[in-house]
């Protein structure tokens, strides 16, 4: 249940986010609005305040700490392509010292695998993970029967640099799949729901609603919120992983894997 409720989020569009979220908080306060005139208690607006405060804390707490995991996934991606890249690139150069037909033959599988790792599969994407596990696995077998023919230090070398090419690979994979748990966003949105009826609720005892004050605040809520979600989001928004690393070790490599 909690599951396909917060799986719901990613089905809005980025664009959409923070109006969808203005509604919400919009409707959180009038409800805290209508509840109060209703139902309003015999405490003084003081104690109420110090409720909305210590919920407007909580709230920026959640914020906070959500917004630092998603720029840490976002940098983990951003700091695997360059390491990927320059993996690839160390894996093809050392290829390069192993006579052929090994030697050239690794190349052109390197050349191939960096083409399809211009843009790290998404999970749903099963035809292309499927694809970069084939070259992986073809990398492997080209590097098994060539570093057979070297002797060993320069074997080791050449192994070294394969294994890594294809743990960084894996990593990265991972690290785009690995996003910030959809019930952790889901809480989160729960909880600025909840801060705007007591914002509602605290605003109507003072006797003035302020509703164009409590909507730009609103809207700076929905922003962040869009803004975690761009950063957790690697297909889409417009914050992306800068790629530039790997397209240009596909063409420093096109001329050799042709």
């Amino acid at each position: 249940m909690i599951s396909d409720l917060a799986g719901l989020i990613d089905l809005v569009p980025l664009p959409a986010i923070p109006a969808v979220l203005l509604a919400l908080f919009f409707i959180a306060a009038e409800l805290g609005f209508r509840y109060h005139r209703r139902f309003g208690g015999e405490g003084g607006a003081e104690d109420e305040s110090q409720v909305l405060s210590t919920a407007l804390l909580v709230l920026a707490l959640l914020l906070g700490f959500t917004f630092s995991m998603a720029l840490s996934r976002y940098d983990e991606r951003r700091q695997l392509v360059v390491q990927e890249a320059n993996d690839i690139g160390t894996a093809w150069l050392r290829a390069g010292l192993v006579a052929a037909p090994h030697g050239p033959a690794l190349q052109n599988a390197l050349a191939d695998y960096a083409r399809i790792r211009v843009t790290s599969p998404l999970p749903h994407e099963t035809e292309k993970l499927a694809r970069a596990a084939a070259l992986r696995n073809r990398v492997w077998a080209i590097t098994a029967t060539a570093q057979a023919t070297l002797d060993g230090p320069r074997a080791t070398n050449l192994v070294s640099a394969v294994n890594a090419v294809l743990d960084t690979g894996t990593q990265r994979e991972k690290a785009v799949a690995a996003r910030v748990p959809g019930e952790v966003m889901l809480l989160l949105v729960i909880f600025a729901c909840v801060a705007c009826f007591l914002l509602g609720y605290m605003l109507d005892a003072h006797g003035h609603q302020h509703r164009f004050a409590s909507g730009i605040l609103f809207l700076l809520m929905g922003l962040t919120i869009m803004l975690i979600l761009d950063l957790d989001r690697p297909a889409d928004g417009a914050i992306l992983v800068d790629q530039s690393a790997m397209e240009a070790l596909v063409a420093s490599l096109a001329p050799a894997g042709g």
